[in-house]
């Protein structure tokens, strides 16, 4: 088979099979960096972004490089744009997240009031006990909330991204902390992520860090990612090796066939030689006395006539 692969056709298909497998071998370092840098940014220490204007436009998504950074926000809270997210499990209760909309001061008018291409911050403020929110109906009720401070306030917490909207929101309460959900409730500009505050404050008790964690699952996605590059690659090699093997098979199944067929000819008579008595017919075979020459037979007769 050694013969067969170097042939220039198998030589060339190698040298194409084995830039296609560096390829994936790069895409799956390209992975695994990710992966590795994901994780180190779940557990290493906080990273300090900054300001929310010097990290993140409004509309753009908040991407891993950035999410669990911590970034600072000024701006004015809007008490009727703020909604409540129940089913959550903090510390071992059964817990509601309070998320409100800050006004971030992106722009300034003409007299230094807020200009109109602010833009909306959710801001999820805590978390309190389902209990405390819960009305005499067993429903949450958002005006149970503690409502936010008023005037200028400063924010302080991690930048996530916003979660995947699966349900809808309705009186004041929604199932997950969703950019595109609050943008039909609240309007536009809207910054695509939002930031979990960590520290208590306003009745409300601050945010662990297990639960602003950025995509929890992102690293083992990743590192599925480069698996299967690695696998792509393996495969690549993979095909060159059947190719040449199919080749080999393939021309030994023919010299067998020549081979039979060879044999098949030298078991058949050469043409020129003659018969052997087994073959030959009738007429060949010897004649016995009843078929002899006449004229044997006629002298015969002559000579044994009587004398008259």
């Amino acid at each position: 088979m050694l013969r067969v692969a170097l042939r220039p056709r198998f030589l060339g298909l190698l040298a194409l099979m084995v830039v296609a497998t560096l390829v994936c071998g790069l895409l799956a370092t390209w992975q695994w960096d990710r992966a590795h840098r994901a994780l180190t940014q779940q557990t290493g220490e906080d990273r300090t972004l900054g300001q929310i204007a010097d990290v993140l436009e409004p509309g753009k998504a908040v991407t891993n490089e950035i999410a669990g950074g911590i970034v600072d926000a000024s701006g004015t809270y809007d008490p009727d744009q703020q909604v409540l997210v129940p089913g959550r499990r903090i510390d071992g209760e059964d817990a509601v997240i309070v998320v409100t909309a800050l006004h971030v001061k992106t722009g300034s008018g003409a007299d230094g009031t807020a200009g109109s291409d602010d833009a909306l911050l959710p801001v999820a403020r805590g978390w309190i006990p389902e209990k405390q929110v819960t009305g005499d109906d067993g429903e949450v009720d958002p005006s149970l909330a503690p409502a936010p401070p008023t005037g200028e306030v400063s924010v302080n917490g991690r930048l996530e991204a916003s979660e995947a909207a699966t349900n809808g929101l309705e009186d004041g309460i929604a199932q997950e902390i969703a950019t595109p959900l609050l943008i039909n409730e609240w309007g536009s500009p809207m910054y695509a992520g939002y930031v979990a505050v960590g520290s208590s404050q306003d009745g409300l008790n601050g945010l662990p860090k297990a639960e602003s964690q950025f995509s929890s699952g992102l690293n083992w996605q990743n590192l599925g990612y480069a698996l299967q590059w690695v696998l792509f690659g393996g495969f690549f090699l993979y095909l060159w090796w059947r190719s040449v093997r199919t080749a080999h098979l393939d021309e030994l199944a023919e010299k067998r066939e020549q081979m039979q067929s060879r044999l098949a000819g030298e078991q058949q008579s050469p043409p020129g030689e003659p018969a052997s008595p087994v073959d030959r017919t009738p007429a060949d075979q010897t004649v016995g006395p009843s078929q002899a020459d006449p004229t044997t037979e006629g002298e015969t007769g002559a000579d044994s006539a009587p004398a008259r």
